[in-house]
């Protein structure tokens, strides 16, 4: 018996040293791996863990930093800002290791987030098959796709994924080169976004992909920051009785945790989660800017997804350290009741998110699926925003934006900015144009073009109190400008 104790307790022994052995090994952030891309005209930063006390060197394009590691086991250095160029190589040392990262450049890198339709593989888009025919390969856009441990079908987890999402180990991933493969498997709206900037910019592209199909904005948020908001910190109690969270979210999360033993398992819908198990790896790696497409997990609150929104994007920015550029995706049209209100409120979150930008959707939407597949047009304006606001390219960045209503006589005008020519598409009659009633009832507007605005002629007897456009849930709303860009769902009430 005493033996066999020995052997247990030098068995023991041994397991705990390899452990530690382990914890003391160099190692630099999950964002440094070949094929990575660095932010330019930026510090360039590189840190990581290694044994307490250890001195540590890092070279990199010929510079030399070196560092001692903290008592808590952490290092890091900071390059000066470079342009763009590459291939580089990294070597990180210590009086034992050394790390050697390959095939480096440095460009612009983007954060490409959200729910299932960033998720949304190229390949599975109505232009994937043809775009991964052809010459695919690109050596200056790199992914980083952080792959999820599970989906959030509707199906039950097994053990190992819960004790790994509890952990905070849902998302993995690498830097990867742009080939058929690995561009065939990434967010299509991510992909299009990238090569069209890359096409115009001519500087290195990386896209870090984070996202989760059905997640609401609550979860993209910090603990912190919403433990911090009195209207926000009610749903971190029991958010999965939550009214707050959608009730979509909360049964499909209650399926996947079904067979959890543990009372406080964890979940990629719960509020802060997604931020502190995936973006928050990367808040001190320096990017461009950031694109958004989500928003179907919070259309059952309106007014509560505005203040989500307000407060993700703001508290980002401050994670980094800086007002990074912001590019959002409006929603679809799909036959919901909710979209149009929902549309209209993203429309006016413009003016109160400095440095932001949005994306027009519904003309893409299909009226049965929440996931269109033209996710090639939207990859594109999202560019096009990036391109004029960012890059100060001249290029039409979105479609006619609402400036001034107006009532003449029996007429109502409407002006737009950013409109160039109005048109419609193919042409065809103007449709899109609703006039609501001082009683409630909508009318279905004869509305024109001329001169450059919109004429709606008010019907004989109505007292009109309000007109809007494209404010069905699926709607075939058809105002363009000279780019065919489609003017944005807005309701507005007349002087």
């Amino acid at each position: 018996m005493k033996t066999n104790l020995l052997i247990c307790l030098f068995v023991l022994a041994c397991f705990g040293f390899g452990h530690a052995q382990d914890d003391q090994k160099l190692r630099v952030a999950g964002v440094f791996t070949d094929h990575m891309v660095f932010q330019r005209n930026m510090p360039l930063r590189m840190y990581g863990t290694a044994a307490s006390d250890e001195h540590i060197t890092v070279h990199f394009s010929g510079h030399e930093q070196k560092t001692i590691v903290t008592p808590e086991g952490k290092w890091e250095v900071v390059f000066m800002p470079m342009q763009h160029g590459g291939p580089y190589e990294i070597s990180v040392e210590t009086s034992q290791e050394k790390i050697v990262i390959k095939d480096i450049l440095v460009g612009d890198v983007w954060i490409c987030a959200g729910q299932s339709n960033m998720d949304f593989q190229l390949k599975n888009a109505e232009t994937g098959s043809r775009e991964l025919a052809g010459k695919i390969s690109n050596p200056n856009i790199r992914f980083l796709k952080m792959n999820t441990l599970a989906e959030t079908g509707n199906f039950p987890w097994d053990t190992v994924t819960l004790e790994k999402t509890n952990q905070l180990q849902f998302f993995s991933g690498s830097w990867q080169r742009c080939d058929r493969q690995n561009a065939g498997s990434f967010s299509a709206v991510g992909y299009y976004f990238g090569k069209t900037i890359a096409a115009s910019e001519h500087v290195p592209i990386g896209l870090i992909q984070v996202s989760v199909g059905g997640s609401p904005t609550e979860s993209w948020i910090d603990k912190q920051s919403l433990q911090q908001d009195s209207l926000l910190v009610p749903m971190l109690d029991n958010w999965q009785s939550s009214d707050m969270v959608m009730p979509w979210c909360r049964e499909r999360a209650a399926m996947n945790v079904k067979n959890a033993k543990s009372a406080g398992q964890r979940h990629p819908y719960e509020p802060g989660y997604n931020f502190q198990a995936g973006i928050s790896r990367f808040v001190r790696f320096p990017v461009k800017g950031v694109i958004w497409y989500q928003g179907e997990s919070n259309a059952h609150n309106i007014s509560l997804h505005v203040h989500l929104f307000e407060k993700l994007v703001k508290s980002w920015r401050e994670k980094w350290g800086y007002k990074f550029p912001f590019y959002y995706v409006q929603l679809s049209g799909i036959d919901r009741p909710s979209w149009p209100d929902f549309r209209d409120s993203q429309r006016k979150m413009l003016a109160r998110i400095p440095n932001s930008g949005m994306a027009v959707s519904y003309d893409l939407g299909d009226s049965l699926n929440v996931h269109p597949l033209k996710k090639q047009e939207i990859g594109e304006r999202l560019a096009r925003l990036a391109l004029y606001n960012t890059y100060k390219k001249k290029v039409v960045p979105n479609g006619p934006v609402l400036r001034s209503v107006q009532k003449k006589g029996n007429k109502i005008l409407i002006d737009f900015s950013s409109a160039g020519h109005l048109s419609t598409k193919a042409h065809a009659p103007l449709t899109g144009f609703e006039l609501i009633t001082d009683d409630g009832k909508r009318l279905t507007a004869n509305a024109i073009i001329l001169n450059n605005r919109v004429h709606i002629t008010i019907p004989a007897g109505e007292k009109i109190k309000s007109v809007c456009y494209a404010y069905q849930p699926f709607t075939r709303a058809n105002l363009i400008n000279d780019a065919g860009l489609p003017a944005s769902t807005f309701i507005v009430p007349i002087p």
